[in-house]
């Protein structure tokens, strides 16, 4: 083993080349030529075989660096003589030389991994403030890298195995840094591992052996460039200014206003783009209201809010449009992030939350009270005016007694009247009554505002509207700009100029009347008849007042046929206290019901009616005793008459061949053939019956009248000939009917009830009838009246007859004789041209021609 001096072994560089003896003087030579040849990297794989070799001490590592030192020399082309001419051999010292070969590959690979720097060596890793970062190297070398510089401030870093930690807080800087943390692997960044000595002065190793040793592994460096990201969330919340949160006062509505962001340095807005590298700026509360710059409508949480903002930077909120309701604000509200700014892990952002007021719009308005002496207006004192929030506009009753006030002149009124700071939105002004007053109180005034906007749904002004609640005469229109309400949140002060008071003048109640069935009209139609007919009044008054008695009473009245009254009485007799609600509405409606089962019984030519009569008692006195302040009580009156239907009973009966016939008049009212082709009810125009043909026959039994028919049976009789009508049956709404031992038609076991307008259909079948006889018959239907019990009936007739056809035969048309104009042959081939066309056609047309002869020969 070669040492130097210290006992520091070396080893030589170049293979072949001598070496004196052992005591040879060695010179640290930084010019050698084998150092020179050799690149950085290959002088430090060498003196890091070297490195390993003298660590480990035992002479088997000596011979295998020895071994790979000139494998290296030879890899890099520097050697004097190649290594695969070198020989190695078993000697006392080494007997397996084989572990000098292995050995040697080994120490050259541990070598080199010496030199690897960690896998993110060189790389750009993005580090977010206040989120800390693992980088795993890869290569599983970190550990040979105990050293490390860094040079941004605040950054922090740590390892563990191969994972190096990194973390910065928010007073790190933003953006890139390069070489920002650096590390290698010697505890002495300064001194040169490596020592190469040349011996008797030949520094060209070629002559004299150059040898190498080392007491440090070779020096390795990296550095890694850290960008860092820092992010800022700010949040703004709304508020009303005096109720310091987000409720609001009359009809505003916090809600809708715009705000948006804006950089503190050039005042210009901040751009939805500006987010840095991986990170886009975000919404997180409220509707993006522009797609370029940051501007944010408040929604139902009253909030806008964004996130991954450069929380280097500082920002400031400013309402762009105010809600509606409320003041435009020019106020900026600062958007700043440090030390002290919460972290919210879940977002890697630090926090910002700001909170924005506005004054709710106002407005004032006065007048002077006075009351009217004689023509004289005279400012009255001491009287109670109530401003009430109306629809939807929240708020308490305010109430403002007039009394006298000294102006800017020194001049004293009275009756002045002032209202101060009512919040925007709608409400009524009245005049509160006073114990025994005899003043007319002013008409109530109803103060409506208007939010005007344009085709976008944008603010652009307000319109605030007094209005005479009676008479309806606007007393002032007032239009607010936003100009106005920019800062400031008082719309107007306004004199309403003077309110007067007249003397009372009596005001007497009136009453009228509507009645009504359920339906809508003033009749009581059969179809309503029953023991609970429901009847209505419709009430409409005029000055009632809250206490008022009403006492409503129902009469039933017949009237004979010349106008005589021969029934009246009460039936029901209602009463009822007027309430807010009908002094409001100035209606009531009144409804009862009546037994009107016996209304159809009465005498032919009288009327029963139902009248409404009303009675208004004032508030404290007694209905029984005194005299009503307004009454509703003539009986004569159509308006508050229900009218009973009168019931006419009607029936009917048709009879055709084919198919069932429509309805006719019936009460032995209608005309022969009334109801068309299949309608025979003479004998002169009886149906044409084929030869040995049955006829199909049908019925319709209809009421026609205006009252429902029972006890209702039909009777077909032959008048004629020899042939009944057989197996007739009868249905009712498509269900068949059966017939009782009266003869009476039954629907499901009961006497059947024929309804207005319905109809009992029947059908039968006429066998076939001797040639030449005249078939005759008759149906009668019967039935009463159910409230009238009135019988009604009617009949039908309807005759057939077979008419025998007897051939006729074709002359013979001369052959080869051509007519001449007018000739007897010419009308004769004409003749035979007709017959033909018949034949052709058929017997219906050739029956007709035969019928219409006999009529006319008859």
């Amino acid at each position: 083993m070669l040492k130097l001096a210290d006992g520091t072994p070396a080893w030589c560089l170049g293979l072949g080349v001598p070496l004196p003896n052992n005591t040879t003087q060695a010179q640290l030579d930084s010019t050698n030529a084998i150092l020179q040849a050799l690149s950085d990297e290959q002088t430090a794989v060498l003196n890091n075989v070297d490195y390993l070799a003298q660590k480990d001490g035992s002479l088997l590592a000596y011979a295998q660096a020895q071994h790979a030192t000139y494998m290296l020399l030879d890899e890099a082309g520097v050697s004097i003589n190649q290594t695969k001419d070198l020989v190695i051999k078993d000697n006392t010292l080494l007997h397996d030389a084989n572990a000098i070969k292995t050995g040697a590959t080994d120490l050259i690979n541990q070598a080199k991994k010496m030199r690897e720097l960690p896998s993110f060596n060189g790389t750009t890793v993005d580090l977010i403030q206040g989120v800390e970062k693992t980088l795993t190297d890869s290569k599983a070398v970190l550990p040979n890298f105990p050293n490390f510089k860094n040079n941004l401030k605040v950054l922090t870093e740590s390892v563990s195995g191969n994972d190096l930690k990194l973390k910065a807080d928010i007073s790190t800087k933003i953006g890139l840094n390069s070489n920002a943390l650096q590390y290698w692997n010697l505890a002495s960044y300064d001194n040169l591992p490596y020592y190469v000595y040349s011996t008797d002065g030949d520094s060209t190793g070629k002559s004299s052996q150059s040898v190498i040793a080392s007491q440090d592994p070779s020096m390795a460096t990296g550095a890694l460039n850290v960008r860092i990201i820092g992010l800022g969330e700010a949040t703004l919340t709304k508020a009303d200014a005096d109720t310091g949160n987000g409720d609001t006062q009359g009809s505003a509505q916090l809600k809708g206003a715009v705000f948006g962001l804006f950089n503190k340095s050039d005042n210009s807005p901040v751009k939805w783009s500006a987010g840095q590298n991986g990170y886009p700026i975000a919404l997180t509360a409220g509707i993006k209201a522009d797609n370029t710059n940051i501007s944010i409508k408040l929604g139902d949480d009253l909030k806008a809010g964004v996130k991954n903002l450069n929380n280097s930077k500082e920002y400031y909120w400013k309402e762009t449009a105010a809600p509606e309701g409320y003041s435009l604000s020019t106020e900026k509200y600062e958007v700043k992030f440090d030390s002290s700014s919460k972290f919210d892990d879940k977002t890697s952002n630090y926090i910002d939350n700001d909170k924005a007021t506005d004054k709710v719009l106002d407005f004032n308005f006065g007048f002077i009270k006075a009351q009217d002496v004689n023509g004289s207006l005279t400012g009255l004192n001491g009287r109670t005016f109530r401003y009430t929030p109306t629809g939807d506009t929240k708020g308490k009753p305010i109430e403002v007694t007039s009394g006298a006030n000294e102006d800017s002149s020194g001049v004293t009124n009275n009756g002045q009247v002032n209202f101060s700071k009512i919040p925007f939105g709608n409400g009524l002004l009245e005049e509160l009554p006073q114990k025994d007053d005899k003043l007319q109180l002013i008409n109530p005034i109803s103060i409506i505002t208007t939010t005007n906007k344009d085709k976008e749904g944008n603010i652009t002004s307000y319109t605030v509207t007094f209005t005479d609640t009676v008479t309806k005469q606007v007393i002032t229109t007032l239009n607010v700009s936003l100009d106005k309400v920019t800062d400031n949140s008082t719309m107007f002060k306004v004199n309403l100029g003077t309110l007067v008071d007249k003397p009372v003048t009596p005001v007497v109640p009136t009453i009228k009347t509507k009645a009504h069935t359920k339906d809508g009209d003033q009749k009581i139609e059969v179809s309503e008849i029953s023991k609970e007919t429901p009847v209505y009044d419709k009430v409409m008054l005029t000055n009632a007042e809250k206490g008022d008695q009403m006492v409503a009473s129902l009469h039933r009245t017949v009237t004979d046929k010349d106008g005589k009254v021969t029934e009246s009485k009460v039936l029901r007799t209602l009463d009822f206290t007027i309430d807010d609600e009908t002094v409001i509405s100035q209606e009531k409606q009144i409804e009862s019901t009546v037994d009107t089962t016996k209304d159809l019984e009465v005498p032919d030519g009288s009327v029963v009616t139902y009248v409404w009569t009303e009675d208004l008692y004032d508030v404290g006195t007694n209905p029984k005793t005194d005299e009503p302040e307004a009454k509703h009580d003539d009986l004569k009156d159509q308006d508050q008459t229900l009218t009973v239907e009168k019931v006419t009973p009607s029936i009917d009966i048709e009879k055709a061949n084919d198919k069932v016939p429509d309805a006719g008049n019936g009460n032995h009212t209608d005309k022969d053939n009334n109801v068309g082709v299949n309608d025979h009810d003479t004998e002169d125009t009886y149906f044409e019956v084929k030869e040995n043909a049955k006829t199909k026959i049908f019925f319709r039994g209809n009421n026609n009248g205006t009252e429902p028919l029972t006890h209702v049976k039909v009777v077909d009789k032959t008048t004629n000939g020899k042939v009944d009508v057989k197996g007739i049956t009868y249905t009712y709404n498509g269900k068949k009917l059966t017939i009782n031992k009266d003869g009476e038609f039954e629907l499901d076991g009961k006497l059947l009830v024929l309804n207005p307008k319905e109809s009992i259909i029947g059908s039968g079948e006429l066998g076939a009838l001797p040639s030449g006889e005249l078939h005759g018959d008759k149906a009668t239907i019967t039935g009463i009246g159910v409230y009238s019990k009135k019988p009604v009936g009617d009949d039908d007739k309807w005759y057939g007859k077979v008419v025998k056809v007897t051939p006729t035969s074709t002359p013979t048309t001369p052959k080869g004789v051509l007519p001449t104009t007018g000739s007897d042959t010419g009308d004769a081939i004409a003749y035979v041209g007709m017959a033909v066309l018949l034949s052709a056609i058929g017997g219906a047309v050739y029956y007709m021609k035969k019928k219409k002869s006999a009529k006319e020969e008859g």
